[in-house]
């Protein structure tokens, strides 16, 4: 299966990424977005791994092992959309949505 990472998840690794850069540690940053995106690569083979959301129907949510970020994603026409990367100590919206569409 394809991975397609939203604008929104794209938007949420760049600011991971500039947030750990701006502390001093680039390589620090590189390792979390890989760790990130390979969390997120395991759902080609086994795109149930996620559980599914309490909040939004249709949407899975994976726990990135050792890290406080979760990846809510779905399942669409034979892909696997990657709506956030959402740092777990935000405050959680009450339903995951696409955030590009007009009116989400």
């Amino acid at each position: 299966m394809e991975i397609v990472w939203l604008a929104w998840a794209q938007r949420d690794l760049l600011s991971i990424s500039a947030y750990y850069e701006s502390i001093g540690d680039a390589n620090l940053a590189g390792r979390m977005l890989q760790r990130i995106v390979h969390s997120a690569s395991l759902l080609r083979d086994q795109p149930y791994l996620g559980r599914p959301s309490d909040s939004t129907d249709g949407v899975q949510e994976l726990q990135v092992p050792r890290l406080p970020y979760l990846l809510p994603y779905r399942i669409i026409e034979g892909r696997i959309e990657i709506l956030r990367v959402f740092h777990e100590a935000q405050d959680r919206p009450s339903k995951w949505q696409d955030q590009d569409k007009p009116g989400a």
